[in-house]
């Protein structure tokens, strides 16, 4: 498969922009982005006035963030998230972020696995897909279900569960490559099929992780269907690895773009985690994507085509 995939922008990334949700909408439609991905003031602004500015510029709401409570409690019509992608006419809820404790043993990723699947038949319902963006703990080794047990009965002090697993990681890395089916994530791709659940497959946090991202784009198969861009960097502190601007970090990002097109992902976000200006994020990750998809930019041209 050779299709080119979209460009879109992850507005959690210019949270600092003191524009208005749609107005955002606009400018980045202007920069030459294509879709959009929407997180947290997806929640505190009109819908209608989202829906407007998506119309108005012919730009794609590619999707929505939501944590897994959050989009729970919708179904059960305890908030307003479903009426509000149905407004802008949203059909991808991602859950962002989730704590190691669901992740960390086989037994946690089968319990885990249910709550999406039951959740994903729901959300059917609206014809609305759901989807899991990962972290780089996703891809941390298994604990044994008797540790967890052990764990649960005499919790560890906070933080130290989590420095001793990645402990672990890296001293089952050392000297070869980590096995991803000994991980959270693996675990709970076998454990749903592409009926419940998709994958926004973030590539910095799998390559901090300790993998090649290219390398493990094949255990999504066919739910890989966006693909989140941001580049890492070693800090020299126990192997942990932080954010660096795209193209000047560790990701090969001409070999990942090209995967990408064979695997025949849909959108690629920009995400940029850096402190730096907001405005300049939204020019800078639209000039990015271009020049990777090979693509030219005339905003009139789609302003047009959205009319």
């Amino acid at each position: 498969m050779t299709d080119t995939p979209r460009p879109a922008l992850q507005l959690y990334s210019v949270r600092a922009l003191d524009d208005s949700l749609p107005d955002i909408v606009r400018r980045a439609a202007a920069a030459g982005y294509e879709g959009v991905e929407f997180a947290h003031r997806f929640r505190e602004e009109p819908p209608e006035a989202v829906a407007t500015a998506l119309s108005e510029t012919g730009t794609v709401p590619v999707g929505v963030h939501a944590e897994l409570p959050l989009v729970e409690a919708a179904l059960t019509g305890e908030n307003d998230l479903l009426d509000r992608c149905s407004t802008i006419g949203c059909d991808r809820l991602i859950v962002p972020h989730i704590s190691f404790g669901h992740l960390r043993s086989r037994n946690a990723v089968q319990s885990l696995a249910q709550r999406l699947r039951d959740a994903s038949v729901e959300l059917d319902d609206y014809g609305i897909d759901l989807g899991i963006h990962n972290v780089r703990h996703y891809l941390w080794p298994l604990l044994p279900d008797v540790v967890e047990t052990i764990t649960d009965a005499a919790p560890l002090p906070p933080g130290v569960e989590n420095a001793a697993t990645m402990a672990a990681s890296r001293a089952l890395r050392a000297g070869r490559q980590p096995k991803a089916t000994n991980t959270g994530l693996w675990n709970l791709i076998t454990q749903t099929e592409t009926a419940d659940l998709f994958f926004e497959v973030e590539v910095g946090e799998i390559r901090a992780a300790g993998f090649d991202p290219v390398s493990a784009f094949p255990m999504f198969g066919d739910r890989l269907e966006l693909l989140h861009l941001r580049d890492v960097a070693p800090t020299g502190r126990f192997g942990a690895f932080e954010d660096a601007p795209h193209g000047e970090g560790v990701l090969d990002m001409e070999r990942i773009f090209a995967a990408a097109r064979d695997t025949g992902v849909e959108w690629v976000v920009y995400e940029n985690e850096l402190d730096v200006d907001a405005d300049s994020k939204v020019d800078h990750g639209a000039a990015f994507l271009r020049k990777h998809l090979g693509q030219s930019h005339d905003p009139d041209v789609r302003v047009a085509d959205a009319e």
